[in-house]
């Protein structure tokens, strides 16, 4: 299939679900955000018309992000499987679309940590956890204490089931960013729950849901949720 017709496909479906999103609970993404120019340049190496079309790569990336949030949305709405199954088939092809953009966008300005970190998302989305994994340390090397890349790269060690390592990112996120620590506590807590009846080998599940319960009297519980 095209980009322009899976473009087209996106559109569609966009247009169709609308009404049925409006009652729906929403879900949405907290990562970065459409990229505007810095006041200076992280590096001097990029040239201006560079930085530019990198910016314009990433925020395309940035809309088929979007995008494919609200088919997911309609995949958790919808009662009937064929639209489920359509939504399902639409935010996977309006991810993979994203990588083209976000790779152009590093291409252009490799300094771009925001770029690297969508990369690692929709990566991350497509089930290409080792893949991720590649990108938000990238991202991790450019700005190491970016809060997102720590958080989303500690999911993408879950889909993995490297729950220590998770662990170690939720504690070194938690001096960061507490509110960005609690959500990726939360996606700790939604693994325990996932795997409490068959745990992987070398994992003590009983004892990770102790260790969760411990850090959560140390939140807020009001603070948001992350869709990540």
């Amino acid at each position: 299939m095209s980009n322009f017709s899976v473009t087209l496909r996106c559109i569609r479906s966009l247009l169709a679900g609308a009404a049925l999103l409006a009652t729906a609970h929403v879900a949405l993404a907290d990562g970065p955000g459409a990229y505007r120019p810095r006041e200076q340049r992280s590096t001097a190496s990029v040239k201006p018309a560079d930085e530019q079309s990198a910016i314009d790569a990433y925020n395309a990336g940035y809309a088929l992000i979007q995008r494919a949030e609200h088919y997911e949305n309609l995949v958790a709405a919808s009662r009937d499987e064929r639209e489920r199954s359509a939504a399902s088939s639409d935010a996977r092809a309006c991810y993979e679309q994203s990588l083209a953009k976000f790779s152009a966008a590093v291409k252009w300005d490799p300094s771009m940590h925001e770029a690297q970190t969508y990369l690692g998302y929709a990566n991350r989305k497509l089930g290409r956890h080792k893949a991720a994994l590649a990108a938000y340390e990238r991202a991790l090397r450019i700005n190491p204490d970016y809060p997102h890349a720590i958080e989303y790269q500690g999911q993408a060690f879950l889909g993995l089931d490297r729950v220590d390592e998770a662990k170690f990112n939720y504690l070194r996120l938690y001096a960061l960013n507490q509110a960005q620590a609690h959500k990726l506590l939360r996606a700790i807590q939604s693994w325990a729950d996932a795997h409490s009846a068959q745990p992987p080998e070398g994992v003590d599940v009983p004892a990770l849901k102790a260790w969760i319960a411990e850090r959560e009297a140390s939140h807020d519980p009001n603070e948001a949720r992350s869709s990540w």
